[in-house]
């Protein structure tokens, strides 16, 4: 299950659950955050809703009205929360690309080359090829990301180390920058995939997404 599916699966019934979803949720925190936003205002509608008329104060509107008046205020605030979600993928995505690499802190402090039979490995597991000398990856794991394992790479550059996570699966209309807890990151689109880069103290990894996006050659994707 994709992340535009699960949102607009929240979307439409924010207290549903099912096995596939909750596999979904348990590998990403920004849909997660999602759902627990959209419960707490569904549970606001369900309370306005259900709230009893005020019968101690005269007004000149019908209590009920106004119960309907503030369902529909929070129905708006839902449908504004489940907005921001859709149209901002590329955000959500940047977002979630930082909280993985913050997640593996010794990454960033590899200092022995691997064999290229080991990258080759990790590659492979996620359907890819690089072009890249093993000699510049300082570190490589296939790690569990949005529903699938991807490749997570540490290369060794002129300006220090960066990081590189190949997203088969997570398409992005353009080029779009970021800048996130101490770090700098671009994610490039790329065939039907995408590239996010990243690097610590403001380092230009411009080039790197570049040379990244041609030295990428994706493979039969394998079975899971």
């Amino acid at each position: 299950m994709s992340c535009e599916e699960t949102r607009l699966l929240i979307g439409a019934d924010p207290g549903a659950s099912d096995p596939v979803l909750e596999e979904h949720l348990k590998s990403c925190p920004g849909c997660r955050a999602l759902r627990d936003e959209m419960r707490a205002l569904d549970a606001n509608i369900r309370r306005a809703i259900a709230q009893p008329p005020e019968l101690a104060r005269p007004s000149r509107q019908p209590a009920r009205w106004r119960q309907w008046a503030l369902a529909a205020s929070a129905l708006l605030a839902a449908f504004a929360v489940l907005a921001v979600w859709l149209l901002r993928p590329s955000d959500t995505l940047a977002h979630e690309v930082v909280m993985h690499v913050q997640g593996e802190p010794a990454s960033w402090l590899a200092a022995q080359h691997l064999s290229a039979q080991s990258i080759d490995s990790v590659l492979r597991r996620s359907g890819v090829r690089l072009d890249i000398s093993s000699d510049d990856i300082m570190y490589a794991q296939s790690c569990f990301f949005r529903g699938h394992y991807v490749p997570h790479l540490v290369v060794q550059t002129e300006r220090g180390p960066a990081t590189v996570l190949i997203l088969r699966h997570e398409q992005v209309s353009g080029r779009s920058t970021f800048h996130e807890a101490g770090m700098s990151g671009v994610i490039v689109p790329d065939g039907a995939g995408s590239i996010a880069v990243l690097s610590r103290g403001g380092g230009s990894i411009e080039d790197l997404a570049t040379h990244m996006s041609q030295d990428v050659h994706w493979l039969p994707e394998p079975p899971r």
